[in-house]
């Protein structure tokens, strides 16, 4: 049984468990043994899979939706550890996980074996990550605040505190990433093309996002924008980052 089939029945078994663990609360932590199982054993066919082709392992928009399902549900179960309630959405983060994995079954091995490019992708991959968790910071600090101002947050019990740093950090980092992308991205196209700038629809888009947060990180900084509008901001990049993913496509 390869190592990416391995990871989709452990995150199905977690699955089973989270549900269980509603009923009777000793099998929880069967449910966290089997979710992080499933992320390691996806880890470790994504090492072997770069160390054999000498690069970032995938090089379509399959291997790379996979990445980043995994890595941004990585990052949420290590958030678990610390924030206990985080464990009441472990069913979904299970479905996550089977269907972040599942996309990496048809994606190809990169055929691209610099490191510039290697570089290039994983700050793409970073940068949507952190985009993808400001967004959701600010959908629930924004609901979070609604409650508080109705005084009925009865079931809601993430500390405001802590999604408001989230978002911040969260955008900031996006924006470190965009940059870094952008540079790769110009060093590894100046080695591949003769050229540090290519006309290809992704990278422009991706230029556009890096403006985008470019003003609202300094915005932020100058203490120029309201929070409540900040926040919005931060959900719109989220946007926009998704209509880039789904939609702009490489034509190089």
């Amino acid at each position: 049984m390869s190592l990416l089939t391995l990871s989709i029945v452990f995150y199905f078994v977690a699955f089973v468990f989270s549900l269980i663990s509603y009923f009777v609360d000793r099998v929880k932590e069967f449910t966290r043994l089997f979710l992080s199982s499933a992320l390691i054993f996806y880890v470790l066919h994504i090492s072997s899979l770069s160390f054999k082709v000498g690069s970032f392992p995938f090089a379509d928009t399959y291997g790379f939706y996979s990445l980043l399902g995994n890595v941004i549900l990585g990052i949420l179960i290590l958030l678990s550890f610390k924030y206990e309630y985080l464990w009441k959405f472990s069913a979904f983060f299970a479905i996550f996980g089977i269907l972040s994995t599942l996309l990496a079954m048809p994606a190809e091995p990169s055929p691209y074996r610099s490191p510039l490019y290697s570089l290039h992708i994983t700050s793409a991959l970073a940068s949507y990550t952190f985009a993808f968790l400001g967004g959701f910071s600010s959908i629930l600090k924004l609901i979070l605040e609604t409650r508080l101002k109705q005084k009925n947050i009865a079931g809601f019990f993430m500390p405001l505190s802590l999604l408001r740093g989230a978002e911040r950090l969260s955008m900031n980092l996006s924006f470190l990433f965009l940059t870094l992308t952008l540079i790769f991205g110009s060093l590894w196209s100046r080695s591949f093309f003769g050229k540090h700038w290519v006309s290809d629809p992704k990278l422009i888009f991706v230029l556009y996002l890096w403006t985008y947060y470019a003003v609202i990180v300094h915005l932020n900084l100058l203490k120029r924008i309201k929070p409540k509008t900040l926040s919005y901001a931060i959900m719109l990049g989220m946007v926009f980052t998704v209509l880039n993913i789904i939609f702009v496509r490489h034509e190089l």
